[in-house]
């Protein structure tokens, strides 16, 4: 018989990891970074704009994890919290519609406040893709790879649209492109390891179509064009990012552990949920890097 976490902080623990909560702060983050570089808001709107992204990817998360459970289960998910048991598939289908309804409300106060009924349609939007992501749109070739990668680009644009309707910074342009890359890349990289459980749900990625050594290639070329995007802002003139030591530290190390991950890989490396970790401390380096650009001059 299943057992279900009692203790408070352990189902905290478990709604967490359900959700991927880090992965919504560091959304609700890039939406910050988009406002800080676009010339900044009101606290109101940039709480509302965190929010949003915060819990439409939490909704998201969790739906994922409701319909991927079988594959999950194939590919020894031990990280899933459904997977181990503590957590009811009926209890993960409630929290992902509790957290996506919260996040379009937040969306919705957010178009009423600054009147940018864009801003509501734009987060709407990646609500739904999200849904459909979740139930079918993994299944064709690449669209969830794509999907992925644009949900981590659009913050830094909704953040930057928040702060400045209707014009969007060059430099949001770049670090959403950066965003786009590292992403599609790391959702290749989870291909890989995933390909048994992808069988199930016949799931069309790049690793089951094209091989794992093509895939690798595709990973190797999407961080590889992501770190050398991160150069571009330290040279580009009228911008805070010109000639900024606060921004070329952390984007150094953040590009040294991507390469890292390049040089495993073309290695023969199998250890993905390890390299996947590695890239997610890469793109949250990535982040303290764009914030610090934009903050220290």
């Amino acid at each position: 018989m299943k057992k279900y976490p009692c203790n408070p902080w352990s189902k905290i623990k478990t709604v967490w990891e359900l959700t991927r909560a880090e992965h919504g702060l560091m959304y609700g983050f890039g939406v910050l970074i988009g406002i800080i570089i676009a010339g900044g808001s009101a606290y109101e709107t940039a709480i509302f704009g965190f929010f949003t992204a915060l819990f439409i990817q939490a909704g998201t998360f969790a739906l994922n994890d409701y319909c991927d459970l079988e594959s999950d289960i194939a590919n020894r998910r031990t990280d899933r919290p459904l997977v181990r048991g503590e957590l009811r598939k009926e209890e993960a289908l409630l929290i992902a519609c509790f957290a996506t309804a919260i996040g379009i409300i937040f969306a919705a106060f957010l178009a009423v406040f600054l009147k940018s009924p864009i801003l509501f349609l734009l987060a709407l939007t990646l609500a739904v893709l999200g849904i459909l992501y979740d139930i079918k749109m993994k299944e064709f070739f690449a669209v969830s790879n794509f999907y992925i990668a644009f949900t981590m680009a659009v913050p830094f644009i909704f953040g930057g649209l928040i702060a400045e309707p209707g014009r969007i910074e060059t430099a949001l342009l770049i670090f959403s492109s950066i965003a786009f890359l590292a992403g599609f890349g790391r959702e290749v990289m989870k291909d890989i390891a995933d390909v048994k459980g992808d069988a199930l749900r016949n799931v069309r990625s790049v690793a089951r179509i094209y091989g794992m050594e093509n895939a690798k290639r595709v990973v190797v070329f999407s961080y590889s064009i992501a770190v050398m995007l991160s150069v571009i802002p330290f040279f580009s003139v009228n911008t805070s990012y010109f000639h900024n030591t606060a921004y070329l530290l952390p984007v150094m190390a953040a590009d040294a552990l991507f390469v890292h991950t390049c040089f495993g890989l073309r290695k023969g490396a199998d250890n993905y949920n390890y390299m996947r970790k590695e890239t997610l401390i890469a793109i949250v380096i990535g982040l303290i890097a764009f914030i610090s650009g934009a903050l220290l001059r």
